[in-house]
């Protein structure tokens, strides 16, 4: 593995690790569904940055306001992002989920994405693609 693909590797296990996989892949978290990364802010970030990223999306997420929306940026590295609820609802299996917008930034770089978050007793927020809204 080249050496910017274990850095990558290691900012990835690192989100993981945090136990709000917010960016997981919805396509799977193994390192050959990472290449995306490569030319994504995230690939930058230093461990501030993406410490920073995780704290303001848990916040967001804890947040009882229904648009909750709050930003985050790192003056030290210039990296930046924004998370914002975008819906909510209880899954089938009782979990509260909401639908999470996350914008990173870096330099000239910008990505965004939506995810399906839902929250498990023991497991904090967890992103649940099949998560669909109780009947």
């Amino acid at each position: 593995m080249s050496r910017s693909g274990v850095r990558l590797h290691k900012v990835w296990l690192a989100v993981l690790s945090c136990g709000a996989a917010v960016l997981a892949s919805q396509a799977g978290a193994d390192s050959g569904n990472l290449q995306f990364l490569k030319k994504s802010p995230i690939a930058y970030f230093s461990e501030d940055d993406v410490d920073l990223m995780m704290k303001n999306a848990r916040a967001v997420l804890d947040s009882s306001d229904p648009a909750a929306t709050q930003s985050w940026s790192n003056p030290r590295t210039g990296a930046s992002g924004l998370a914002e609820v975008k819906g909510a609802f209880t899954a089938t299996d009782g979990a509260p989920c909401k639908r999470l917008r996350v914008v990173n930034q870096y330099k000239q770089l910008e990505s965004q994405a939506t995810y399906t978050v839902c929250k498990h007793s023991g497991r904090g927020w967890v992103v649940n693609v099949d998560a669909q809204p109780a009947p």
